[in-house]
């Protein structure tokens, strides 16, 4: 008969191995997805974009889910809009019930022109239309035009958003400004692959979006900094050590008129 500790331990010993056995499977198939994946977008050819709703992911068999995008609804330069422009094109259509279901793609960037970070930005988002063609890229002056900014969440520019059937699917949150980081942005919400050879080039430093930040007096950052100083000059006599000084000016003016009076009357 086996002792009942040593039953213990034999069953320990057992749920230890069948776990082991698990984590091998499931590394195992975690490997075979991934390779599955690297293969399905080295098959995707390098001079097109390709639309994909659906790409299985290294995630323990869990599936991903992509916008769908209407190909060649692209332009081939950013372009710049207002905000009714931006009204119109965001335009949804109420038979596309899902980011599953194919519609018109657009990437708005909102930006400034006096910001030197939206600068920095443009002429790598200037050279995204020639990356991804099946999508259509605007610009809009967040500081100008005002409508969007609270409805999609923007505190800060530059702001970039992915638009599906004219709702926001979601926001590009990364601190590095490059054609690079935006295609993997772009690529990793909608599947597509971005054309080779594209390259920022001297004609994106020039525009649309301009890479030279204008210097320009901000008439509302003046307005302000005049209201911090009237406040802080009020409230400072308010305090006890504007008292002192004043008391302290008051001696010290009457000390020397007693002083010149003395002096006289000798």
């Amino acid at each position: 008969m086996i002792p009942v500790s040593k039953v213990h331990v034999y069953l320990v010993v057992l749920h230890v191995l069948f776990s082991y056995i698990n984590i091998v499977k499931t590394e195992n198939q975690s490997q075979y997805n991934t390779k599955t994946l690297e293969d399905k977008v080295d098959s995707i050819p390098s001079n097109s974009t390709k639309d994909v709703v659906i790409r299985e992911t290294s995630n323990n068999n869990a599936t991903q889910k992509f916008v769908s995008c209407i190909p060649l609804m692209g332009n081939s330069v950013v372009e710049i809009v207002n905000d009714t422009e931006l009204i119109r094109i965001l335009t949804s259509n109420p038979n596309v019930t899902s980011k599953e279901t194919p519609a018109t793609c657009v990437v708005v960037l909102f930006y400034s022109k006096f910001c030197p970070f939206s600068s920095m930005a443009a002429p790598h988002f200037n050279a995204l239309p020639r990356a991804f063609p099946d999508i259509k890229m605007v610009a809009v002056n967040a500081m100008i035009y005002h409508l969007f900014n609270t409805q999609n969440g923007i505190i800060g520019v530059p702001s970039i958003v992915l638009f599906h059937n004219g709702r926001p699917i979601t926001k590009y949150n990364e601190s590095e400004y490059t054609l690079a980081s935006f295609s993997r942005f772009i690529t990793k919400h909608t599947g597509m692959v971005p054309k080779e050879d594209v390259s920022v080039t001297d004609e994106d430093f020039e525009g649309p979006v301009s890479s030279i930040p204008e210097q320009k007096t901000d008439i509302f950052l003046v307005l302000s900094w005049i209201f911090i100083i009237i406040c802080g000059t009020y409230f400072f006599t308010r305090s006890k050590y504007w008292k002192w000084i004043v008391e302290t000016a008051q001696n010290t003016w009457m000390e020397s008129e007693a002083q010149a009076q003395h002096e006289h009357n000798d």
